[in-house]
This record gives structure tokens, sequence and C-alpha cells, in this order.
């Protein structure tokens, strides 16, 4: 069995759900109740996985191929050049989308700026998140999902970090029609309910 070590509704849901898609039995830990966890982990992230080995691995995009090289799937394409673009979105999401809504987050609940200096710099990097946004709904504009017509976990991951506007009530990101409709779509599939019911945590839309 699998060990996943999560904080509910960050990135880690993501692989909540993919694993619910392989169907491989797993459990959850929360980071928070783990005394000493920087011990276990380094950076004191999420998410974290123990092997049914016993090893641990780290950093999302690496769990992600670990599961999806080790288990059946559709997700991962066989072709080599299907396979090059999964890999490319699969980095938009962890390499680009996600440190563009840490560095949101670091401004918003780290950094001690008086609050108008905050709203303004929050604003300028929401833009850049728009801008994100936008090459999904230009790229959604002829497909269900990212890749095509069945969800992959590129498409569970972008649909997570959706959720991730909620933390920003008072700045404006962007989010064209198709996204909206892909969001929609993916929050209803099966395996992303059932992550989410798993981790006792509310998906928030906010569109």
């Amino acid at each position: 069995m699998y060990t996943l070590y999560t904080l509910p509704g960050s990135c880690s849901t993501g692989i909540v759900v993919l694993l619910e898609k392989l169907g491989v039995p797993y459990q959850l830990i929360k980071r928070n109740d783990v005394v000493d966890y920087q011990k276990i982990v380094p950076t004191n992230q999420v998410p974290a996985l123990k092997t049914p080995e016993g090893r641990i691995l780290t950093e999302g995009a690496a769990i992600a191929l670990y599961l999806l090289e080790k288990h059946a799937n559709t997700m991962l394409p066989e072709d080599i050049e299907e396979r090059a673009e999964f890999y490319q979105w699969l980095n938009f999401d962890y390499s680009t989308m996600h440190p563009a809504y840490g560095r949101m987050f670091a401004i918003a609940y780290k950094v001690k700026i008086s609050d108008e200096v905050k709203a303004e710099i929050l604003q300028q990097l929401a833009d850049t998140v728009s801008s994100l946004w936008k090459i999904l709904d230009i790229r959604l504009e002829s497909r269900r999902f990212i890749l095509g017509d069945q969800p992959t976990h590129v498409d569970y991951m972008a649909a997570v970090y959706s959720s991730w506007n909620a933390g920003f009530a008072d700045t404006k990101i962007e989010m064209g029609k198709n996204v909206k409709r892909f969001i929609v779509d993916v929050t209803s599939l099966p395996e992303f309910k059932e992550a989410y019911e798993k981790e006792q945590v509310e998906f928030k839309k906010t569109f």
C-alpha cells in the first residue's frame, strides 16, 4: 500500500485524484499530523509518497510519472511524440502554473508589507496567472480536455489550481469560458469527487 503525505486542497490533492483513477490501495496522512515531518521530507513540502517498498518520493511531477509508469493506464501515451506533448503540459502545470500561484501566496501570506502595496503586487501577479489561464482557454477551444477527449493527470492538476483563486477574493483572476467549462467537466469526474471526499475538503469553485 502507498502512503501519501498531503495537505488537503493543495497540489497533493491532484496525486490523490490520480491514485483514485489508477485504483491502487493507499492511505492518506496529513502533513500537519506528522511530528518532525521535515525529517522525512527535508523541504517540508507535499506531496510525498511512501512506496510499498518503503522509499520516499517527493516532487509532484516525479510522483505522478512514477505512478503512471508503474501502473496500467491510458493517460501516458506510448507514441513518443504524444508523450512529449504530455510532458509539456505536465510541466506547464508543475513548473509554470503552480509557481505563478506560489508567488501570489507568498505575497499574500508571508511578506510583511502595507495592504496597499500588497494589493498592487498581487494584482500584477494575478495578471500573469490570468495570462496562463488564457493559454489554456485557447488550447481548450477545440478539446474537451487539455490533451483531447480523455482526462489525464494534467487536467486534474489544472482543476486543483483553479480552486486556489478562492484565496484571493479581492484580486481579479480571469478565466475564459472554455476553462470554466473544462473545470466543471474535470471536477465532475468520479475520481476527482472521491479524492476530495477522502481528503475531507470541499472543492472551491470561484465562478
